[in-house]
């Protein structure tokens, strides 16, 4: 088993030079005059995924992720902590929401100042809290307004959970696709009405679904947000119990238990996808190669779709072939067991590709929520506050995200491999090759984009 691994190291290492990157390789561009050609990181990225995986078929011969998980209680969440999450939750969606009222009542709004609705949604919502449940746990189980709100109007009281193992999660994967295509295509995308409008739309959406599935079901078979933080919670070392407890439970080690929903290897392949679609239609070579079709909201739909079904086909493909290596299974069940190990990717990705995004358009937080509506209200003192462009260097993030988009491969080559274990035994480390491959075509793909 051991000896065919110079097999896999070969393949592994002919695809880096195959990819995009050497193309590139004078440089990054106009984004960052690094030292080196990119190639030289893309390289150096693919030979830290062989020889993790080198090292981990010869030093991790048993599973250790795939056991029950054993908590170790630290305190006991206080009470008046999840209330005062659930109110700001609130309070946020009803920001977010009254976006439309000044445009109904005619108010005429400060021209040039930002509301509170785009920071809100697409750096708070969709970005620091997730990114933070990475680390601490599912903050958005407390936070979700329409959970809250739907508590406090019992709002499906009655679950039917049969409907989940029917459903599963494909409603909230459609909705993920939906929210990405109203962020990176829909000329609204920024417009405070729009997502006022598409909050309020949204939440019917939501309500609906609680009521006809029952509150949990319903948040967790609809909820992109619910789906999306659940599955990164699972890398936090944190969780929580039934009883109100914080516990040690070791990093990880949630993930390779998370329940397997019908849709949920779909709702990780998508999560990949539109960062990398987000990512590549920046690029110059990928706006060369799409030409007049990514000029129309048509075409980059097309686009956005093809970039999910590439992702997608080239993951089906690593299972099919881990499949036929391993014998005795079939593609479909490669998939659906190994699609936790796409989640560190899919954070790794996120968060390379959106850290400027938060660290910039983040400041303007303290400034909107002095006036959120911008009628030209100074609540705080902070209503006229500038971005400060210059709070970083460009060259610490490049390293920093080339850190994040490594770290994050090396983990899904860790939790393939311990799966692996648990699912071919003897054959694991053959088993594993075509998912080797598929991680450094993934990092290398990641670093070409991040290049621009």
């Amino acid at each position: 088993m051991i000896r065919r691994l110079p097999a896999a190291i070969v393949v592994a290492g002919g695809l880096v030079f195959l990819s995009p990157g050497i193309a590139l390789a004078h440089g990054i561009g106009g984004r960052l005059d690094l030292p080196v050609p990119l190639s030289y990181f893309v390289v150096a990225a693919a030979g830290v995924l062989v020889l993790s995986f080198v090292a981990l078929a010869l030093l991790w011969p048993e599973p250790r992720l795939n056991r029950p998980i054993s908590e170790r209680r630290l305190v006991v969440i206080p009470r008046w902590l999840g209330v005062s999450l659930g109110a700001a939750g609130v309070v946020g969606l009803l920001l977010v929401v009254g976006q439309v009222v000044p445009s109904l009542l005619g108010i005429e709004q400060v021209r040039g100042r930002p509301t509170i609705a785009p920071v809100l949604v697409w750096v708070v919502m969709w970005l620091v809290i997730p990114f933070l449940a990475a680390f601490i746990g599912n903050l958005y189980r407390a936070i979700n307004p329409w959970g809250s709100i739907g508590s406090a109007l019992r709002i499906g009281e009655t679950e039917k959970n049969a409907l989940l193992d029917r459903f599963g999660i494909w409603p909230a994967s459609v909705a993920l696709v939906a929210f990405a295509w109203f962020e990176l295509i829909s000329p609204d995308s920024g417009s405070p009405v729009a997502l006022g409008w598409a909050a309020i739309i949204y939440s019917g959406y939501l309500f609906g679904s609680m009521a006809l599935l029952g509150r949990e079901t319903g948040l967790v078979v609809a909820d992109l947000f619910t789906g999306y933080n659940r599955i990164i919670s699972a890398i936090s070392p944190l969780g929580r119990d039934g009883d109100g407890y914080l516990v040690w439970r070791g990093w990880l080690r949630a993930l390779p238990v998370l329940a397997p929903w019908p849709g949920l290897t779909f709702f990780v392949l998508a999560a990949i996808g539109t960062v990398t679609y987000d990512g590549a239609s920046g690029t110059v070579w990928f706006r060369a190669a799409t030409q007049s079709l990514i000029q129309s909201p048509l075409g980059q739909t097309v686009l956005l779709l093809g970039c999910i079904a590439v992702v997608s086909a080239a993951y089906w493909s690593a299972s099919w072939l881990a499949a036929r290596l391993s014998e005795g299974t079939d593609a479909g069940r490669v998939a659906r067991r190994f699609a936790h190990t796409l989640v560190p990717i899919a954070l790794a990705y996120a968060v390379a590709h959106y850290f400027t995004l938060i660290i910039f358009e983040g400041q303007q937080l303290f400034s909107s929520i002095s006036d959120p509506f911008a009628l030209g209200w100074d609540l705080f003192g902070t209503a006229d506050r500038p971005v400060d462009f210059f709070i970083t260097a460009t060259e610490p993030i490049w390293y920093f995200q080339l850190a994040v988009i490594v770290v994050g491969h090396v983990l899904g080559v860790v939790l393939a491999h311990d799966r692996a274990l648990v699912d071919f035994g003897p054959d694991a480390v053959r088993s594993q090759y075509a998912m080797l491959v598929l991680m450094v075509a993934l990092t290398s793909l990641g670093l070409v984009i991040l290049a621009g």
